[in-house]
């Protein structure tokens, strides 16, 4: 019977230990895991995938903007997008929105550390024959950074 007590008192403090030591680390890194924010207002960037193509990005009061500046679709682009993001790492976000009107989904992956950008877009979800399904999963270069 000692010895179940003993026992028992042991595990109880290890998981309050491990609680304590989990809760350290979430505060050390400032990694956000609550609700979704707005964590990129201010911040504007281009970004230019291993294609050619490139990007210029803004983030302001909740909303997304974007143009595409190099390849085919040069000049196209949306503004007043809602999106959400998360600080998961030092300088490292991730962040996702959905265009309604182009039926396109996207998440991308900022991270400013290494300048690197990783997307992942779904294209065209709709099923519509007139319309092909296209999916997205590349990386990039950041460049022209500001916060």
């Amino acid at each position: 019977m000692k010895t179940k007590l003993i026992t028992c008192i042991c595990l109880a403090l290890f998981s309050v230990g491990l609680g304590f030591a989990q809760n350290k680390t979430i505060e050390e890194n400032n990694f956000q895991f609550g609700e979704p924010e707005h964590f990129l207002d201010g911040y504007s960037f281009n970004f230019q995938y291993q294609n050619g193509t490139a990007i210029h990005f803004e983030f302001d009061n909740g909303k997304a903007k974007y143009e595409w500046i190099a390849g085919p679709a040069k000049g196209n682009g949306n503004k007043d997008i809602p999106y959400r993001s998360r600080k998961i790492g030092n300088e490292l976000y991730i962040v996702n929105w959905h265009e309604t009107e182009k039926k396109d989904y996207l998440t991308v992956v900022l991270d400013f550390e290494k300048m690197i950008v990783h997307s992942s877009i779904i294209i065209g979800y709709e099923n519509r024959p007139e319309r092909t399904l296209k999916t997205v999963f590349r990386s990039g270069i950041i460049d022209h950074l500001k916060k």
